[in-house]
């Protein structure tokens, strides 16, 4: 019964604009009618004025209905604005994040560019991050002498597939001398990467990059818990060793680990935008 009687003055909140027009159309009405002057016998009065009666009624929620419209009308006005208000904050706040986002992966990727410097990769080299949102990898970070290598290809990868699945289950991994993948159809090419670890075909065959020569490197954050792999690819079969790899990074890798754990903009965006 509560709920009955707030839902019931709730819809005549809503409707109060509505109410208070029916009533000025029944005043004129009433008016043109002379139903004002109408009255009966009741109650010992001969001439008891029914009409009039019912023309104050009428003018009394008249003006009740049309004061709720009133107030109503500017609540629902300054809700209107509160709201464009927080939108408009929500705005600005995505905005400056996207900035912010975007100055830490410039950042991120002219530090991998004096890292690439340091390994003396060339044009056939190249150097990706990838960090693990919600069971999945995701590049952070990517860089290479040739631009055409820096592209982005998928924007997520399956944390269980391929070599960067396999680095990142055994902390790292290291191969050299793949086949030449222009051979047998890229035949060869796939079924070694298949057979070290499971990864499907047309995976491979998409890859704009297929090097014969990788390290996959797992990062761990400061709490000691794996946060990202880095990989090292070449072109060429035999271009470094794992052990060349592993003391280049002895002096960097603190900054890396600092860069990857604050590598958040990717969360923080799509919680925003609910992606």
């Amino acid at each position: 019964m509560r709920n009955f009687l707030k839902n019931s003055i709730d819809y005549l909140f809503d409707k109060a604009i509505i109410i208070s027009g029916i009533c000025v159309v029944l005043l004129s009405v009433v008016d043109i009618s002379n139903l004002n002057d109408y009255t009966i016998k009741i109650f010992g009065v001969e001439k008891f004025e029914l009409g009039r009666i019912f023309y104050y009624l009428i003018v009394i929620l008249s003006l009740i209905f049309g004061f709720i419209a009133v107030i109503h009308g500017t609540e629902v006005q300054k809700l209107e604005e509160d709201n464009l208000s927080k939108s408009n904050k929500i705005n600005d706040l995505e905005s400056n994040l996207n900035e912010v986002v975007n100055e830490t992966n410039d950042l991120f990727n002219s530090y991998l560019r004096l890292l690439v410097k340091n390994l003396e990769f060339t044009h056939k080299e190249r150097i990706s991050v990838y960090k693990v949102y919600n069971d999945k990898f995701k590049l952070i970070g990517r860089t290479s002498v040739d631009p055409i290598l820096m592209e982005i290809g998928r924007s997520e990868y399956p944390i269980d597939e391929g070599f960067i699945g396999k680095g990142w289950r055994e902390g790292e991994f290291f191969i050299e001398n793949l086949p030449d993948c222009t051979q047998r159809g890229g035949n060869n090419y796939y079924s070694a990467m298949n057979n070290i670890h499971p990864i499907p075909r047309e995976v491979v065959d998409n890859m704009k990059m297929k090097s014969r020569n990788f390290f996959i490197y797992r990062i761990n954050g400061y709490d000691g818990n794996p946060r990202a792999v880095l990989v090292f690819e070449s072109l060429e079969p035999t271009t470094f060793s794992k052990e060349f790899i592993v003391d280049k990074l002895n002096g960097v890798k603190q900054p890396l680990i600092m860069f990857i754990e604050k590598n958040n903009g990717i969360v923080i965006t799509e919680n925003i935008l609910g992606v």
